[in-house]
């Protein structure tokens, strides 16, 4: 089962996830439609839109994830992967990706949800080691600190302004102070409110007034997607390996009957993931997701993801305790045919690594775009020279 015709004729359980954009540098990954951000969409949509978001509003949004691109000057963050639709969500791993795409690297453990702050990046007492290195070690953390100033346009504006003044309250004095600037009483010189998102008292309790202890964490394993070979035919499959399964990801033109326009008009912009298992024949392998380009502005494309050929293959290979998530109050994993494969650490891998190959390859294609360009406006000024001599 190596294309997709075949993994549709198996009747696999299948999740559909739309990839959104969410402003410049986020994403937002949804199996709700946003008719708002569709191609065709026109004023002449809106009711039906708003109907559409009303009927949705309120509904279970544990399948959705989010791609938060934090923002912090002079440094280079990894971006984060939340589970729901916003970036305040349950943080799952950390992106980091290397120069020109060749390697991702992802940091998966259930602790980064009291690691990663809210700018969406890890917390300065949390770094895994004091000179705050993580050379040699694919599970360290590096740490940020939270400087005493800020530069417009940084993630997180109400953590940076809490901090702050936890830093600056001296006892009773800060909490009256922050009282003060809760109730709006604190803000310019007529006494009109800021447009800061400022914290309450309780988000800066007087016993925290000073600089928390060294508490280094580390991810509790990490993930490499790698590209195979950037300088060959194939140059857009990358690998990686999870659980004893080696899975990759490639370019395909395999697209279901509805995509036309997506296969006419982006021929190179669609991926597949394959799975295959050492030692078992030369087979092609296990379909087990499709992305699909879109041509609309705001909208990535579409992500499926069959849900049921990942359970089968765990559980053919003998990894069916991977089948669903380790929580808190559990010391191993539990497995069951009603188990919902979507809260395992394995979908998570596939999720994340699938958001790697479409931050990657739009930026590759952005880039080659940017150097046409440039060529073009070079040539365009050398002729306006030639002709003005």
């Amino acid at each position: 089962m190596s294309t997709l015709e075949e993994a549709l004729a198996t009747r696999h359980r299948l999740s559909v996830y739309h990839v959104y954009h969410e402003g410049e540098e986020h994403l937002c990954i949804t199996p709700f439609l946003d008719l708002k951000k569709e191609f065709g969409y026109t004023d002449k949509h809106q009711s039906a839109a708003e109907g559409y978001e009303r009927n949705h509003r309120g509904s279970d949004e544990s399948n959705s994830y989010f791609v938060h691109n934090p923002t912090l000057a002079f440094h280079s963050p990894p971006r984060t992967l939340h589970r729901g639709s916003k970036k305040l969500g349950e943080p799952i791993c950390l992106i980091h990706n290397s120069a020109f795409w060749r390697r991702w690297k992802l940091q998966f453990g259930r602790n980064l949800g009291d690691v990663v702050d809210r700018r969406g990046v890890v917390k300065w007492e949390h770094r895994s080691s004091p000179n705050n290195s993580t050379a040699g070690d694919e599970c360290a953390l590096e740490g940020y600190k939270v400087r005493s100033w800020r530069l417009w346009g940084e993630s997180g504006k109400g953590y940076h302004y809490m901090v702050n003044a936890r830093r600056q309250g001296e006892g009773i004095k800060a909490e009256e102070e922050l009282r003060a600037v809760e109730e709006g009483s604190a803000g310019d010189d007529k006494g009109e409110k800021t447009d800061i998102d400022y914290p309450t008292v309780e988000d800066c309790p007087c016993s925290f007034l000073t600089e928390p202890p060294f508490q280094p964490a580390v991810a509790e394993e990490a993930v490499s997607l790698s590209w195979d070979s950037p300088f060959s035919v194939n140059n857009r499959r990358y690998h990686f390996e999870y659980a004893g399964i080696y899975f990759f990801w490639e370019g395909t033109r395999d697209l279901p009957g509805g995509a036309k326009w997506s296969k006419r008009l982006l021929p190179f912009h669609h991926l597949k993931l394959i799975a295959k298992v050492p030692g078992q024949g030369t087979n092609d392998g296990t379909f087990l997701a499709q992305y699909t380009s879109s041509i609309a502005s705001k909208k990535c494309g579409q992500l499926w993801i069959f849900d049921s050929a990942i359970t089968k293959l765990l559980e053919q290979t003998g990894n069916s305790v991977l089948g669903v998530r380790r929580f808190d109050s559990e010391e191993g994993f539990e497995f069951h045919e009603t188990a919902d494969i979507r809260m395992s650490r394995v979908y998570e891998v596939i999720m994340a690594t699938a958001m790697c190959m479409i931050l990657g390859e739009w930026q590759k294609r952005l880039t080659v775009w940017l150097i046409f360009m440039l060529f073009g406006s070079m040539g365009e000024g050398a002729n306006i020279a030639g002709a003005s001599s």
